[in-house]
């Protein structure tokens, strides 16, 4: 009988321990706790505001983009610049003018991607492609002192070096006379290849049947195109507000010449996305001892269009 009573009491206390526990409260585990699952739910980005009245910029790069419906905030994308190049017309000593505008090129750090030319605007071109300075240009084209020994210049200022060595391509354009066919020139010595490209009349006689051929600008600016160019800048030294002659006698052949080129140039050739104008009307074909003032004739008159075209492409 004892035995029975002291099971029930066992199986009572039992019971009510039981029950007693669970009365308790359990405090709750803080989240982060290992213990305790986490449940992440989606952060909600707000947009970035303003903290001043002036937003920087940076060339080259786009402001931050932020997604309407999202908030989310994507990285600064970079700006593709399109890939210049620049055409360089010829005009005896009016090419001398494309020193100032490369001047101005270099201070408003423009981007070249090719260079080409005519007749001495050739010249002009692959002197700037060796090394992409404009000083250097300039000084190399002081050493010519008479267009009658430009044969010894080219020589001296263009002997051994490939086109394959330049900065950046280079091409000229020359029209053989026997052949009655159009060349664009863009591999080899340069000593030997810009000599096609530079006769012109009242100038220098043709070199090899060959002559500087300056009414094929579309030619010229399609083949530059096939070297990448996704824009093509003409620089014409041409332009005259005064219809006069570029040489004396007006009525000569060789003037007739320089007149259908500057013709042809009055509008904007197929191909050219954009023309800068430089007017040399006080200035001949012939006046290299004046070059010092066509330099400083062309720095002037290029300022003000290429920091429009500059503004224009985002440079």
């Amino acid at each position: 009988m004892e035995r029975k009573q002291a099971k029930l009491f066992l199986r009572c206390s039992l019971v009510l321990f039981i029950f007693g526990c669970a009365g308790k409260s359990i405090k709750p585990v803080t989240p982060g706790s290992a213990k305790t699952p986490i449940v992440i739910k989606e952060l909600e980005i707000q947009k970035p505001q303003n903290t001043s009245s002036e937003e920087s910029t940076i060339p080259g790069k786009s402001s931050d983009a932020v997604d309407p419906k999202s908030g989310i905030v994507s990285p600064p994308q970079t700006v593709v610049l399109p890939k210049f190049g620049f055409i360089f017309v010829g005009g005896g000593a009016k090419s001398w003018a494309h020193i100032g505008v490369l001047k101005e090129m270099q201070k408003l750090k423009w981007p070249v991607r090719a260079v080409g030319g005519f007749e001495w605007g050739a010249v002009v071109a692959a002197a700037y492609a060796q090394n992409l300075s404009a000083n250097e240009v300039e000084w190399e084209l002081s050493k010519l002192k008479d267009f009658e020994r430009w044969d010894i210049f080219i020589k001296a200022a263009f002997a051994k070096k490939m086109t394959a060595d330049l900065k950046v391509p280079f091409v000229c354009s020359s029209l053989n006379i026997a052949k009655q066919t159009i060349y664009f020139l863009n591999r080899g010595q340069l000593d030997q290849l810009l000599p096609f490209c530079l006769s012109s009349p009242g100038l220098i006689k043709p070199i090899n049947q060959s002559v500087a051929f300056m009414m094929d600008v579309p030619g010229l600016a399609q083949h530059m195109r096939a070297t990448g160019v996704t824009k093509v800048i003409l620089i014409n030294v041409l332009t005259q507000k005064t219809k006069r002659s570029f040489i004396k006698e007006y009525d000569e052949s060789d003037n007739i010449h320089w007149v259908q080129a500057a013709a042809s140039l009055v509008k904007k050739p197929i191909g050219v996305d954009d023309v800068i104008e430089i007017n040399l009307d006080d200035f001949g074909i012939k006046d290299l001892d004046k070059r010092r003032d066509i330099v400083a004739k062309g720095s002037e008159l290029s300022y003000n269009q290429l920091k429009k075209l500059a503004e224009k492409y985002g440079l």
